[in-house]
């Protein structure tokens, strides 16, 4: 199954209007999951991602800000490991989670949310 990255529906980041208005610009999004909760992300150099492996991580195409991935390097499933990053792409980090627990919720809700707008393709 391969996802089309084009769909003018995608959700991308918002950045929260403080941050604009400190002229922090992207450096802080919010992305909202299928409950309509918002959660915080900020941006991350590629370099410091294995420095947040217990953490939720979206990775997006810089371009059209889609994101391409979502997870966190510590997760048991091989079938979406978390793709080794391009220049074309950056990385933001959710720190706000208190556990694993609440973690796996928000990465599921997310997952839900985002994910719905991608138009499947035939293989």
């Amino acid at each position: 199954m391969q996802y089309s990255l084009f769909d003018d529906r995608l959700p991308s980041g918002r950045s929260p209007r403080v941050s604009e208005e400190l002229g922090a610009g992207s450096q802080f999004k919010y992305w909202s999951g299928a409950s309509g909760h918002r959660y915080l992300f900020t941006r991350i150099s590629p370099e410091e991602v294995s420095d947040y492996a217990e953490n939720l991580v979206l990775i997006t195409d810089k371009k059209s800000e889609a994101v391409v991935w979502l997870g966190f390097l510590g997760m048991s499933n091989e079938k979406t490991p978390m793709p080794a990053l391009k220049a074309s792409q950056g990385a933001y980090v959710h720190l706000l989670a208190e556990d694993s627990a609440e973690r796996d919720r928000a990465h599921n809700d997310l997952r839900t949310g985002i994910f719905s707008y991608i138009k499947q393709e035939d293989e």
